[in-house]
C-alpha cells in the first residue's frame, strides 16, 4: 500500500485497474484492461474489456460517454498500451484517433509482439499526447498472467494445495490404497477454490491424484466457467479412454527427464493456455518446485491433525501473512515483483 498521496493520473489509474479486474476469468487470452475518460478532473465514461471477443475497454469506455463532444477534451486512462492490430476487434489506437480524444495516459506497454509500442506511435503520429507508467508496478501486477505467458512463452503457473494444521496433505496410500477422497479444508474455503478455478485457463493433476481421487475439478460450488482439466502421465494407460470421455486431456509426462516439464509448458503454450493450477499430489507440486518454473503458491491448511501420512512439500511461507477463514488458512506466496 502506497504511504504518500496519489496524484491526479494516479487515480485515475487506480479506477481503470478497478475496472479492469472484474474482466477476471472471461477475457483470455487477452489483457485485463479497463479505461476511464476525464475532462475537468471530472469522468465522463469508463468501461473494461468484458468478454474475449467483444469490444475493448477503450470503446466501452467512448461509447459510455453521452455528449460525444467531450471526448475532443478528455484525457484517457487505460491501464495497458491500446491495441493497433486487427484481432476480434478493430485497433483501439485508431478509434482514440477517430474520436478526436487529445490526451492518453497509460501503465504498461503491451508486450505482445504485434503490439509492443506500436499503438503508442500510432497515437503520437497522430499528435496525441501520450503519457507512460503511471502505476506502471501495479498495472504490471494485475495482468502477470498475460505478461508471463507473451514475455516467458509459458503459462503463469499457480501451485495450490491443502494440508493438515500438522502439515499433510494426504493419509499414507502405502497402507490405505483404497481410501476415497476426503476434504482438509472447510467449505468456505472450498468455495475459494472453486472461483480460484473460474479465473484461470486450466488445472492440471498428475495421473496418481485421478486414481486416488477421481476429482471433477469443476466450478461446481461457484458460477463461473469449468476450467481445462489436463492431467501428467505416462502413455500407454489402461483407462486413458476415460480420462478423455471425462474431458481430460492428457499430457505425455516422465517424471526422471529433466527437460519434461519444460516441454509440458511449451506444449500449453502452444495451446494457448495463458495460467495453469496445478492442484496435483505431493510428486508433482515438487517437480514443479524444484523445476523452478512457478509464478504463485496459494497453501491452504486446516484445522484438522493427523499425526500421520504424507507430508506436504516444505515451502518457505516466511513472508506471507495467513488469510484466516473461520478455522482454517491462505498463505499467498509470490515469485514475482
Amino acid at each position: 500500500m502506497r504511504s504518500f498521496k496519489m496524484t491526479e493520473q494516479e487515480i485515475y489509474m487506480q479506477r481503470a485497474l478497478q475496472l479492469a479486474s472484474l474482466g477476471l476469468g472471461l477475457v483470455q487470452p487477452n489483457p485485463l484492461v479497463g479505461a476511464v475518460l476525464v475532462v475537468d478532473n471530472q469522468i465522463i465514461g469508463e468501461g473494461w474489456h468484458q468478454c474475449y471477443g467483444k469490444n475493448h475497454a477503450e470503446i466501452n469506455a467512448i461509447l459510455s460517454v453521452q455528449d460525444q463532444e467531450l471526448l475532443k477534451k478528455a484525457t484517457l486512462y487505460v491501464n495497458l498500451e491500446p491495441c493497433s492490430h486487427f484481432g476480434k476487434t478493430p485497433p483501439c489506437a485508431n478509434a482514440i484517433i477517430e474520436y478526436q480524444i487529445p490526451k492518453v495516459v497509460i501503465g504498461n506497454v503491451d508486450p505482445h509482439d504485434k503490439v509492443n509500442g506500436k499503438g503508442i506511435h500510432i497515437l503520437q503520429e497522430a499528435d496525441v499526447e501520450v503519457t507512460t507508467g503511471v502505476l506502471e508496478k501495479e498495472c504490471y501486477e494485475l495482468n502477470l498472467r498475460f505478461f508471463t505467458f507473451h514475455q516467458q512463452k509459458r503459462p503463469y503457473i499457480i501451485l495450490k494445495w491443502a494440508q493438515t494444521a500438522d502439515g499433510f496433505m494426504d493419509i499414507d496410500r502405502t497402507h490405505h490404497p483404497e481410501s476415497q477422497h476426503y476434504w482438509i479444508t472447510n467449505q468456505e474455503i472450498n468455495t475459494i477454490v472453486h472461483q480460484w478455478r473460474s479465473e484461470e485457463d486450466a488445472i492440471l493433476i498428475g495421473y496418481q491424484t485421478y486414481l486416488n481421487d477421481a476429482p471433477q475439478l469443476t466450478t461446481r460450488f461457484f458460477p463461473g466457467k469449468n476450467p481445462k482439466k489436463f492431467v501428467l502421465c505416462h502413455s500407454p494407460l489402461r483407462n486413458e479412454k476415460e480420462l478423455v470421455d471425462k474431458g481430460f486431456t492428457l499430457l505425455d509426462f516422465d517424471f526422471s527427464s529433466e527437460n519434461s516439464l519444460s516441454a509440458i509448458l511449451e506444449e500449453l503454450y502452444a495451446r494457448n493456455i495463458q495460467s495453469i493450477i496445478v492442484e496435483g499430489g505431493k510428486k508433482t507440486l515438487e517437480s514443479f518446485i524444484s523445476s523452478g518454473l512457478w509464478d504463485e503458491a496459494r497453501i491452504l491448511t486446516g484445522n484438522q491433525s493427523w499425526g500421520q501420512g504424507l507430508p506436504a512439500p516444505t515451502f518457505n511461507v516466511t513472508d506471507s501473512k495467513p488469510i484466516i477463514i473461520a478455522d482454517n488458512t491462505i498463505q499467498y506466496v509470490r515469485r514475482h515483483l
